[in-house]
């Protein structure tokens, strides 16, 4: 017999038949949440800040089309319209994809974004840098990026970062890492022309029209108009690098991807690309690589630190608690004062979360998350 008395609300019973969820199964998740948070003293009924992991949580892993499970765009607005809480999305992933990802897949602009591994957040339209943004720290990554490229012989394209700090490109990715099915790049890939006419505003470039190529100046003072164009106009757009006469190199959009480019070359490129940056890199089998700073590497940049600071303003000086849902380690919240985590079941997070004792909830995706969070919260709010 249930200590609590849970009777599902309407609205919930609605959206749990949409997922499906079976009643009795959400009731036993709302009581798991009400028995953890009664343990570790927190207040589910006041403020809570809400922070969603995405590939796992709200798209399958490996969709790199973004779609999110059926009725998780409902699941998530019950959630955000639930008084007493904030959500924000909390990721990896880059500030571009996720606001095209908020606006186009999730149909949620009003949803909030703390990305980059927590270095910047975007709430209500306003953007924090919690790792500062400094130009020419983003010029000089994109020069060593562009002279190793050249000296390899590859096919880079540049993730569209807001802050410095993550410097996250693709090598040889359109086919080998479905960069195409990108939905920034899907259906959206331009022409040379088109990274031409950005480039020119405030690089020194030179378009060879027949080659279908732009030639241009790899110095740091000249990368401007180029990282106008590939990191924030047409980010995700792969682009072949090749040294040119005159110490010169060339751009140009390559259709193929080299056929026998593996993760072991992935691997020699980042090593090569750590050399000269002087930056941790993460490889990915999608042929990601993430260059992290040495100065993001000693800071406290991490997504729950991005996600409290998000709650500050969000809160001011109230008190609120964090409700965190991920399935891999970096998700797991570093500071577990007021917070709560929800590992995925069966998930990479799910165990290391339970071996580092972090106050866990396991569920299955966003959708049973949300509704048993919002369950929980308006039964303690009446208390």
């Amino acid at each position: 017999m249930s200590s609590y008395q849970i009777e599902i609300s309407e609205k919930v019973k609605e959206l749990a038949d949409c997922v499906p969820l079976e009643n009795t199964y959400l009731t036993s998740l709302i009581e798991n949440i009400l028995k953890k948070t009664d343990e570790m003293n927190y207040n589910i009924g006041g403020n809570i800040i809400v922070g969603l992991d995405v590939n796992g949580p709200i798209v399958a892993c490996g969709d790199n089309n973004l779609m999110p499970f059926n009725c998780a765009t409902e699941c998530i607005n019950h959630l955000i319209n639930t008084s007493g809480i904030e959500v924000s999305l909390m990721t990896g992933w880059d500030l571009s994809t996720m606001d095209f990802f908020r606006k186009n897949k999730l149909n949620l602009p009003a949803i909030g974004i703390v990305g980059e591994y927590g270095m910047v957040y975007e709430r209500k339209g306003n953007f924090r840098y919690l790792y500062p943004y400094r130009e020419e720290e983003r010029l000089n990554f994109m020069y060593s990026i562009l002279k190793v490229a050249s000296e390899m012989d590859v096919k880079v394209a540049f993730q569209g970062n807001y802050s410095p700090g993550s410097g996250a490109i693709c090598v040889e990715a359109d086919e080998h890492g479905e960069l195409l099915a990108h939905p920034l790049v899907k259906e959206r890939r331009p022409s040379i022309q088109q990274i031409y006419n950005v480039a020119k505003e405030k690089s020194n470039v030179e378009l060879i029209e027949k080659e279908e190529r732009i030639l241009f100046e790899n110095k740091p003072e000249n990368l401007k108009g180029l990282a106008e164009a590939l990191f924030k106009v047409h980010p995700l757009i792969s682009v072949r690098v090749k040294k040119e006469e005159d110490d010169k190199l060339s751009l140009r959009i390559d259709p193929k991807d080299n056929p026998d480019f593996d993760l072991e070359k992935v691997r020699e490129f980042a090593k090569a690309a750590e050399n000269e940056t002087g930056r941790k890199s993460l490889v990915y089998e999608d042929h990601g690589v993430d260059l992290i700073s040495k100065e993001a590497e000693e800071g406290n940049y991490s997504k729950d630190a991005g996600l409290r600071e998000f709650g500050k303003e969000a809160f001011g000086d109230k008190p609120f608690i964090l409700a965190i849902i991920g399935d891999k380690n970096s998700d797991i919240p570093q500071t577990l004062d007021n917070a709560l985590f929800f590992p995925q079941k069966d998930s990479d997070a799910e165990p290391i979360a339970k071996e580092k004792n972090v106050p866990s909830v396991s569920v299955i995706d966003v959708r049973d998350f949300a509704l048993a969070l919002a369950e929980a919260h308006r039964i303690k709010s009446k208390v």
